[in-house]
């Protein structure tokens, strides 16, 4: 490795120049994980609007194997306190901001962005998201929270849906990455929106209206189109094992996308957890709106993702490597990373014989484990 970036790879002796060398034992290295999809982690939220939550977060999932993740905002409702925003839209923004500051002052490295999940989304299908904070489609929020992004912003979910949706599309598509989710709309739309520069589902099957066999609806749309790339979820809560099977048989591993939608709990223990405007209940790892069934986003790693692919639902490791990686970086524009190749960026994961994070490298760095 040279200067943050992989100068040469093989299985013989390293080449005799003062660049450190990384021996593997026979072990496995792949890319640097990519999770386009990610809320929070080792017990803290990335929208509180704190630049040192959004740190934590980032750190705790880099020192898993994730080595570029866009921080995911979320519609929700001021905190009731008198220093908060007043209202939805001043939360978001201050969200953005808080995240930007983040990034431009180096201090979470893995961090490549921001993806506001929102609020401009299907409130039949909203998930864990608040109702109150969602709105229709409004070119000036929108311009607002990329002015507060500051250059970082890097993608949207919404529902193509809601009125207004195709002109923002049509619109702002050369700035932003659009993804489709949280929808209730049926195949024709959710297509239409497709062709106009969404190029993105936001979490497949989950949060849109259901595949019918005369109401094919955005699944058979997502699945059949030849563009969008296709989030997934592999937490074994959110997707059956067989409809991880059906995507990729029909996708393949260059149209799926491996993602967490991991929320503050991620690296921490069962328990409650109030954040944001929400309350959390976490039982046997798995995230649920308190006193109700909604899945309350994940407890995932991308890693942990990665291993259930291959040894549960039995795909090939190079696809599963590939959904996990080397997707995410491209759909996100992340072209310096994402596969091993010399001259790419050096972040490299190595991975024990349970396919595991044994140890991380960020452009070249080795990155301490776990605490």
């Amino acid at each position: 490795m040279r200067g943050g970036r992989i100068r040469a790879l093989g299985s013989r002796e390293p080449p005799r120049v003062p660049e450190p060398a990384a021996e593997l034992a026979g072990r496995l290295v792949v890319p640097g994980l990519v999770d386009p999809h990610c809320h929070g982690g080792a017990g803290l939220s990335v929208y509180t609007g704190d630049p040192d939550d959004v740190r934590a977060a980032a750190t705790g999932h880099l020192a898993r194997g994730t080595t570029s993740i866009p921080a995911s905002g979320a519609s929700i409702d001021p905190p009731a306190t008198a220093e908060a925003p007043a209202t939805a839209e001043a939360v978001a923004v201050a969200v953005a901001a808080a995240v930007a500051r983040v990034i431009d002052d180096g201090s979470a490295p893995n961090l490549a962005g921001i993806h506001f999940e929102g609020p401009f989304l299907g409130p039949a299908r909203r998930g864990a998201q608040t109702l109150g904070a969602l709105r229709d489609p409004d070119p000036e929020l929108l311009t607002r929270l990329l002015d507060a992004a500051d250059g970082h912003a890097v993608s949207m979910t919404l529902a193509p849906e809601l009125p207004g949706a195709d002109e923002l599309v049509r619109r702002f598509a050369g700035r932003l990455l659009f993804r489709l989710g949280h929808t209730d709309a049926d195949a024709e739309r959710f297509a239409r929106a497709a062709d106009l520069g969404a190029r993105a589902v936001t979490y497949l099957f989950s949060a849109m209206t259901p595949l019918h066999h005369r109401e094919p609806g955005p699944v058979a749309s997502a699945l059949l189109d030849d563009g969008p790339v296709c989030e997934l979820v592999l937490d074994a809560h959110h997707l059956a094992d067989d409809t991880v099977r059906l995507a990729h048989r029909l996708a393949g591993p260059g149209r799926l996308a491996l993602v967490t939608d991991a929320m503050p709990a991620a690296g921490t223990a069962d328990g409650a957890y109030a954040f944001a405007d929400r309350e959390v209940t976490v039982e046997s790892g798995v995230a649920r709106l308190r006193g109700s069934d909604t899945l309350a986003g994940s407890t995932l790693f991308v890693a942990e993702a990665l291993r259930r692919a291959v040894r549960v639902v039995g795909l090939p490791l190079p696809d599963a490597v590939r959904m996990a990686s080397g997707t995410s970086a491209r759909l996100l524009g992340l072209r310096d990373r994402g596969e091993l190749r010399p001259g790419l960026r050096a972040d490299l994961v190595e991975l024990d014989a349970g396919l595991r994070p044994a140890r991380v490298w960020l452009a070249g760095q080795a990155v301490p484990a776990p605490g």
